[in-house]
């Protein structure tokens, strides 16, 4: 299924200087079927094995309200944050080192979306902006890009980045970035100076939450694509309501371009 706002993108006029993009990483960029930026930690052979199975026991715990929408706010809000904290937590406790990050990220088969790499090819060439908010783990996705050559000078990443001192992961002190409490607010000056200037954002993501990626007032001068993956029957018509592009069922980033034009 996909569903398209054709009224409104039709009155969004977009040249190579004009807009900038924001974007999710975890099943937005990459696939829902595969490892994400914290999934791919639990790599047995490399971690401890305790460290996968107590990581499970949290996301059986705290998974199903990320997709909730019959919860308040505020209740999944402090869910969200006691989950990504609890991760952290754990990482730390069974002995993160960024040697093995490296190698679980070589080794752990990340996918991106068909047809991301061409549509960051793209981008790139035209020196468009790229933010890359993300409630993942911001080291991971650094090497990601790098493992695939598309780590470009106008990609800027805010996320939850570890800090190791000798290899060793230091415990996480800074305020996490979880999925209901991501906003334009996050980023640093020196982005915001890139991308005050353009009249139009491309936004995508994969959970309502992330349209506080940007600007409530922002809304009206954003395109947002919306990938539903899960629960499609349950949450298509939600999604319908706040997206002005909604694409399920393996959505691929090579239709982008149709739909834009």
């Amino acid at each position: 299924m996909i569903y398209i706002n054709e009224e409104k993108i039709k009155n969004i006029h977009l040249n190579s200087n004009n807009f900038y993009v924001i974007m999710d990483f975890d099943n937005t960029i990459t696939t829902t079927n595969g490892v994400d930026s914290w999934t791919i930690l639990q790599n047995h052979t490399i971690m401890n094995p305790q460290f996968e199975k107590d990581s499970l026991l949290l996301y059986e715990k705290y998974g199903p309200f990320e997709l909730d929408y019959s919860i308040d706010d505020v209740t999944k809000s402090n869910y969200m944050k006691e989950w990504y904290s609890s991760v952290m937590d754990l990482a730390y406790s069974y002995g993160l080192t960024y040697s093995k990050l490296l190698t679980c990220v070589k080794y752990g088969n990340m996918s991106f979306r068909d047809g991301f790499k061409d549509f960051l090819n793209c981008l790139h060439d035209y020196n468009i902006p790229i933010v890359i908010l993300s409630a993942g783990i911001g080291n991971v996705i650094v090497e990601i890009l790098k493992l695939n050559n598309c780590f470009y000078d106008n990609v800027h990443i805010v996320s939850n980045f570890i800090k190791f001192d000798n290899d060793k992961m230091l415990p996480f002190n800074d305020d996490i970035i979880h999925t209901s409490n991501k906003s334009i607010y996050k980023l640093p000056n020196c982005i915001s100076k890139k991308i005050k200037c353009k009249d139009y954002i491309l936004l995508f993501g994969d959970l309502i939450e992330d349209l506080n990626m940007v600007n409530t007032e922002d809304l009206n001068r954003t395109i947002t694509f919306g990938f539903l993956e899960k629960n499609i029957d349950k949450n298509f018509d939600i999604y319908k309501q706040y997206f002005d592009v909604v694409m399920t069922e393996n959505a691929s980033f090579n239709d982008i371009k149709n739909i834009l034009y």
